[in-house]
């Protein structure tokens, strides 16, 4: 079953280059951190969320090294599908 994002929460309260989100909120309701989100994704678990267009924009994580995990929009043909872009909660 997929599972939509609708909301972030970012690590800071005013927009910046360096935010990085900490927290989705789901359709359901339901709260969970990036971690528990890059855990599910990497157990083959999918994320999305839809764009202003109505298209499903597909969610990834992403393992750099020395760094913690985070989640990021899967390359499409547009560099307007961002988790950045949906709402904070």
């Amino acid at each position: 079953m997929p599972y939509q994002i609708t909301h972030v929460r970012v690590s800071e309260s005013f927009p910046t280059s360096t935010e990085k989100i900490t927290d989705v909120k789901l359709s359901s309701g339901s709260v969970e951190t990036v971690a528990q989100v890059v855990k599910y994704l990497d157990l083959n678990m999918e994320y999305f969320y839809t764009t202003s267009a109505s298209s499903r924009a597909l969610v990834e994580s992403v393992h750099p090294v020395g760094r913690p995990a985070y989640i990021r929009t899967k390359a499409n043909a547009t560099t307007k599908d961002n988790l950045l872009s949906l709402p904070r909660f």
